[in-house]
């Protein structure tokens, strides 16, 4: 699958990055920086805590903030 990581300015002069897949739709919308120089560190942060971290499921009673999901 392919995908794309933009990079937009917000109107009060914000910026947000974006990530879409390749049907072009909304994957994640990152908080608000307030340079680009931020954002892209925002980048390089997501992309390496995206590599390795661990999924959590945290949609049902069960689950608890120490238990993960690994794909299942």
């Amino acid at each position: 699958m392919t995908g794309r990581i933009e990079l937009h300015q917000e109107t009060d002069g914000a910026y947000r990055i974006k990530i879409v897949d390749d049907l072009m739709r909304t994957l994640a919308l990152s908080a608000k920086f307030g340079s680009v120089r931020a954002a892209l560190d925002g980048v390089f942060t997501f992309r390496e805590i995206a590599g390795t971290a661990h999924v959590i499921d945290c949609t049902t009673r069960e689950t608890t903030a120490g238990q993960t999901r690994t794909g299942n």
